[in-house]
């Protein structure tokens, strides 16, 4: 198996190490125009506008138009006052107020941001058509907005939650604040082409599938949160890693999303490396284990078999994975997302013989054929390449896996409309800043990306989600993460880092956790 791998391995880099050779170097490099930032990302996800109007993905690019009421200090993981300078949690967990700011202005001419705006953007991110990954949960949430003046919004909520600041309202989800009075004037169908924030920058132009530029407000000023260097940021769809690296190296990019194995080719062109720690998860996620949800759940899979699914983490080389794929940059998970409280939870050990005892009790002695879906993304280059590695590790117990290419969207539309119900997927956890955030969105029936539920599960959440001590509910969620783990509810991999190239133009910059790229905190070099 180890030589398989291996042998897997060198050809894939072979091939990308032939692949790079071919790239030629711009006639005008981007370090030409020092006034510009060139970000290379590998997928503009739905590229659209709105907080609403698809995946956290598109955060990238709109958190340099959008703003939120908090944003999350990457030291502590705590809130820290952002459009709302303050707020308070009544005793239940049930009713938050938040006091905003005064004196912040949306861009184009729209005015001062009030209460308004805010509760206007709530209601869009919870609506029924919204898009956004948290909108099912937060409209279970959410019983109502109320804005008693124009620098307060008090949130009333069906269940506690305790984190709702750091969590569904922070800067590492997606309730960025738009402008009622734009939407108002303009229409929906016009405002969601253009985003209009209170956040320093503007859209410039969009070219379908290939960039959006975003350009300085002219009405900047001294803005309350950030004074960026740049006087515009232009995000580049380039899908193939070989090529953003090259970019890099050439100058046509200054930030660039690149795999592990580039981390070396990157460093020798003199360039350095950011790279945010344990900020997203690869994993296989099975479809149909929504037990609670008929429409999503698919008794006749194998994996409906909670032994079949033991024996599919068994069969997997974690380690190896880790070691050939991500450089040794990550760890073997046992969830799907870092939470201290799941920090001793064990995750499975590879053992291949248990795994062939595990499907013989399951009544599969000879295996089974599946389907494993793959895409890549950023962070997620990998993604092909570990369903490679896992393919060949299924196969050694006989299960029999043909892997299917496909994109982002066409998985999470056929996810979120219940119809991945027979085959299994590759795809990335990230951390929330509110771990019941994370809790909710992967394994409630309410939520639309959950991937796994059971009656049982439901139960604890319920439990946990109403518990007001903080010890004993610290305790309860230690207890769901290993129930999810003897359910195994997916085959985690591992909790790995997240790699950037960056040039020579740019001085500081990091990345503060998942959904933190901070690309308006960008500096130029000295």
């Amino acid at each position: 198996m180890e030589r398989m791998l291996g042998n897997f391995r060198k050809t894939t880099l072979a091939a990308l190490l032939c692949a790079t050779t071919l790239i030629v170097a711009p006639a005008t490099p981007a370090w030409a125009q020092a006034d510009e930032l060139v970000v290379a990302l590998s997928t503009f996800s739905e590229e659209t506008m709105t907080p609403w109007g698809g995946s956290g993905q598109r955060k990238t690019y709109l958190d340099l138009a959008y703003e939120y009421l908090t944003y999350i200090d990457p030291e502590t993981g705590e809130a820290v006052p952002g459009l709302a300078q303050s707020w308070d949690m009544s005793p239940d967990g049930r009713t938050w107020t938040f006091h905003l700011r005064e004196g912040i202005e949306f861009a184009g001419g729209y005015g001062e941001l009030t209460s308004e705006d805010v509760a206007y953007s709530i209601a869009r991110l919870i609506g029924e058509d919204s898009r956004a990954g948290p909108a099912s949960a937060m409209r279970r949430a959410i019983a109502s907005v109320q804005t008693p003046d124009e620098r307060t919004v008090v949130v009333n909520l069906n269940v506690p939650d305790f984190e709702l600041a750091k969590g569904y309202f922070g800067s590492g989800q997606q309730l960025g604040i738009v402008s009622k009075a734009y939407f108002d004037e303009l229409g929906a169908d016009e405002a969601q082409a253009r985003p209009i924030g209170t956040g320093p920058y503007v859209l410039e132009n969009v070219t379908s599938g290939s960039e959006i530029l975003m350009t300085l407000r002219e009405d900047l000023g001294d803005h309350w949160r950030v004074n960026p260097e740049f006087e515009t940021v232009s995000f580049r769809v380039v899908p193939e890693e070989s090529t953003r690296v090259a970019m890099l190296q050439t100058g046509e990019a200054d930030i660039a999303p690149i795999g592990f194995d580039s981390i070396p080719t990157v460093e020798d062109a003199g360039l350095r490396i950011v790279s945010a720690q344990a900020t997203w998860s690869p994993v296989v996620r099975f479809g149909g284990l929504i037990q609670t949800d008929p429409a999503r759940y698919n008794p006749d899979t194998p994996w409906a078999s909670r032994e079949v699914r033991q024996a599919l983490n068994y069969a997997v080389d974690k380690q190896t994975i880790i070691d050939e794929l991500f450089q040794g940059e990550a760890t073997i998970a046992a969830s799907d997302t870092p939470v201290p409280a799941w920090s001793e939870v064990e995750p499975y050990p590879y053992d291949p013989d248990m795994a062939r005892q595990l499907l013989a009790e399951a009544g599969y002695p000879d295996g089974f054929d599946i389907t494993l879906k793959t895409f890549t993304t950023a962070p997620g280059a990998e993604l092909p390449l570990m369903a490679e590695a896992v393919a060949l590790y299924w196969q050694d117990i006989g299960v029999n896996t043909t892997i299917e290419p496909v994109d982002w969207p066409s998985i999470r539309t056929a996810w979120t409309q219940g119809q991945a119900s027979d085959y299994v997927w590759t795809h990335r956890g990230f951390p929330f800043a509110s771990a019941a955030n994370g809790l909710e969105a992967g394994f409630m029936q309410d939520s639309l990306f959950a991937s796994f539920t059971s009656p049982e599960l439901e139960a604890m959440i319920q439990q946990f989600s109403s518990e007001e001590d903080a010890q004993t509910r610290s305790a309860l969620f230690t207890e769901i993460g290993q129930y999810l783990r003897d359910e195994a509810a997916g085959v985690f991999i591992a909790l790995a880092n997240e790699p950037y190239g960056v040039s020579d133009k740019v001085g500081e910059w990091d990345i503060s956790g998942a959904y933190g790229w901070n690309f308006d905190r960008a500096t130029r070099a000295q």
